[in-house]
Formats: structure tokens, sequence, C-alpha cells
């Protein structure tokens, strides 16, 4: 994901709690900015808002975030400090001791880390998280047993987060406990396939266990993860400093797929389009992405977003076109595909799949014939003789269907369907 999802939790409960400033649109624009990891301009808007109420803890807690986003340590801090010497809810108060506890602990200041974490807990019970990082705080004290509490009081809290399990692990290893550790390991990776660090510390134990192929596999799916994480980590800094590259998106969206993270994929493609609302590309990355999962209702308002933009987009009416045929939407799929040909004259697959729709309905069946006899002297391919064919033998032109058919036949002698057809053609000429 472009964001860390802990911090993507926390966001979601402030925002709910979000006190109006003047206007509630600031504030959520500030929140969409960060969201995006455009980072300057969340800042920006932030210290804005602040100015307009300059006692906002929960604002204070966001520029906490973003300059924690930044890497800029120092006034994350400063900002979660100022968060914490205001009134406030104690949600706000916890998640500023949250990360305040975050940051000491990636400074490996523990004693102080584990101060704020604690208070963490005290301020949000119910969260999951102020347990995780108070797990890890121990876990690098030394402390296993205290480690192993918190990890599993995180687990109780939510039994979906990845890092309990991981961090159980990372104790039962240190503990010389190696059968449960591979189990803890493997509970992480059911619920993040992605984490190259468990796939490390599984192939480590498997190595002292002495099961050599098993840590074969585990270091090789380690290598491979280890190269997409570094990937990721390669286009979010690239999309920080070249914010007007909308095609590093595209890319990144690319490469979760590639490992089928479809999520991620499917979050760096609305983020695009968000941020770059007329660049094409990733509107049907998205789209194809819905249509793999099957999500044609999705898609489908995707593409039609593309054609409001581009209404000359003949792709997106193509793919509008199908859906709408995969829906049994046929005055749909016919419009989409006239818009097709009105785009691009030159499209043979648009002449074709409307040619398709009108033999197949029955309507039309002259201009279905015409329809695909113009598809392929456009493209002269085995699927455009098919609807040729198909289309003249709707029609009732046998004779004319069967050398169609026929040349479709010559250029893919094994496709079935083509077979068939000639054999149904066969017939219906026989029995004329």
């Amino acid at each position: 994901m472009l964001f860390p999802p802990f911090l993507l939790l926390f966001l979601g409960v402030f925002v709910q709690h979000a006190a109006p400033v003047r206007s509630r649109v600031p504030f959520e624009a500030a929140v969409r900015y960060l969201e995006q990891e455009r980072y300057d301009e969340a800042l920006a808007a932030f210290q804005s808002i602040l100015k307009q109420s300059p006692e906002q803890s929960l604002t204070h807690c966001y520029i906490g975030i973003v300059y924690q986003e930044k890497n800029m340590l120092s006034e994350a801090l400063a900002a979660y400090r100022e968060a914490l010497a205001v009134a406030a809810p104690p949600h706000v108060h916890g998640n500023a001791h949250l990360h305040i506890g975050i940051v000491y602990k990636a400074q490996g200041q523990l004693p102080l880390a584990e101060k704020h974490l604690q208070q963490a807990v005290t301020f949000l019970p119910e969260t999951a998280e102020a347990r995780i990082h108070l797990g890890d705080v121990h876990l690098l004290q030394h402390r296993l047993k205290a480690a192993e509490r918190a990890y599993r009081a995180g687990i109780r809290l939510n039994p979906e987060h990845t890092e309990s399990y991981y961090g159980l692990g990372r104790v039962a290893e240190m503990q010389n406990n190696l059968t449960a550790a591979v189990a803890y390991y493997r509970d992480a990776l059911e619920r993040n396939q992605y984490l190259a660090q468990a796939y490390y510390r599984l192939a480590l134990t498997y190595r002292r266990l002495r099961q050599p192929e098993r840590a074969k596999t585990a270091m090789s799916q380690f290598t491979r993860m280890k190269a997409y994480e570094d990937a990721v980590h390669y286009y979010r800094e690239s999309l920080y400093t070249h914010p007007n590259e909308p095609t590093l998106y595209v890319k990144l969206g690319a490469l979760h797929e590639s490992v089928k993270n479809l999520a991620a994929a499917e979050r760096v493609y609305h983020i695009a389009t968000t941020v770059h609302p007329k660049f094409l590309p990733p509107y049907h990355s998205l789209g194809e992405l819905f249509i793999r999962q099957r999500a044609l209702e999705k898609a489908s308002a995707v593409y039609t977003r593309a054609t409001e933009i581009a209404p000359d987009d003949v792709q997106a009416w193509l793919k509008l076109g199908v859906i709408a045929i995969n829906q049994k939407r046929f005055p749909d799929a016919i419009r989409s595909f006239h818009a097709a040909i009105s785009a691009d004259g030159t499209s043979a697959e648009a002449h074709n799949n409307l040619a398709r729709v009108y033999a197949g309905l029955g309507e039309e069946l002259q201009a279905s014939v015409t329809l695909a006899k113009q598809a392929v002297a456009l493209s002269p391919t085995a699927k455009h003789y098919d609807t040729l064919a198909y289309a003249y033998y709707r029609n009732g032109q046998y004779a004319e269907a069967l050398v169609a058919i026929q040349r479709a036949v010559e250029m893919e002698p094994e496709r079935e369907a083509y077979q068939k057809l000639l054999s149904e053609i066969q017939a219906a000429g026989t029995a004329k």
C-alpha cells in the first residue's frame, strides 16, 4: 500500500471525531492530501487550519503524522507534544502517545518509547496497535515474556494484524522454540503474504531445524518479496520527488499486480485518478483489474468516467460494450460500439463487435453483414472471418457464410468454435 496500514486506521478514527474549525471541507481535503502522500500540500493545509484554531490537538497530531512520513522525526515529536499540551478527547491524546512511542522506538530510545506506549495502552485500551508496538519495544529489550503478553493482547483485540504473529515468532525463535516460531511466521504470512522479513526469519528457522528444502523455498520467497518491497519503495520515493509524473502510478500499480497484490494496485490506481483526473491510463488499468475480478459494475463506472473525460477513447467504449454484453444489456452494448466506431472509424474490433451483436440478436442483419465485411477489410483475422460467416449465416446467405468460415478454419484449424459453425452452415446449406 502507499500508506502504512496503522496510519490509515487512525486517520479514519481522527476524521470521525474531527471537530469543525470553520469548515469541514479544508480539514478533509488536508486528510486526502495525506492519504495520497502529497505531504507538502497536506502540511500546508494542516498548518493553515491550525492558524484558524491554534488549540486543535487533532490537527497537531496530523501534522506529526506528515512529518513522520517525511522522516522529519524531531519535527514530528514536537507536533505530537503540542497535541498533548492542549485539551482533547482521550483517543486523540492516546494516538499522540502512540506515535511518540513509535518514533522513539525507531530512534532506539526504548525507555521513552515504552513510557509513551504504556500511556497509549491506557488511553486506547481497545486498540491492538499500541500493544503491538509495546511488544516490539519489549522484544528489543529482550523482555520476552512481556513481549509475548503484549503480542497476545494485540491478537485478542484484533486477530488479523500480521505484526502480532510475527512478533510471537521472534519471541519463540529467541527462546529456541523453533517449531512454534515456524507456526507463528506462517500465521503472519497467512495474513500478509508480502511480508519479506517473515520469509527471511522462516528460512533461518528452517535451517536451524535442518530442513534445507523448506529453507531454500522460504529464502527464494524472501528474495522475491524483498525485491518487490524495494521496488515499491523506489516508486514511492519517485512519486514524492516527481508528483507530476502520473505514469509512475501506473507502473507502481502494475508492480502490485505482478505479485497479485490487487488491493494495493486498486488503491494506487484510484489515487492516480484523483491526483491526475485527466490522465487516462489509470482508468484503463483499474477497469481491467475490475474485469479480472468480475466486478463488472465497478469496471463499467470506471470506463464510463474515461469516456466522459475523453469521448474519443475508443478502447473505453469497446470495454463498455463488452461489459454490457456480459450483463445482457444489449441496447447499451450497441450504443457503445456505435460510439467506438464514431471515435475511430478504422477500428476493426468495433465493427466486428457490433456486427456480432446484431447477428446474435437477429436484428439489422444486412447491417451486420456490412459491418463484418468492414472488419475483415480493416483486419483480416480468423476471428473477423468467423463473425462475417456468422452474419451471413444468420442472414440466410449460406454460400457466402461457407466461404468465410472456411477461411477462418484455414487460419486457425484448431479452434473448435469455427469447426462447429462450419458444420452448422453446411447442414443449413444442405437443408436448403
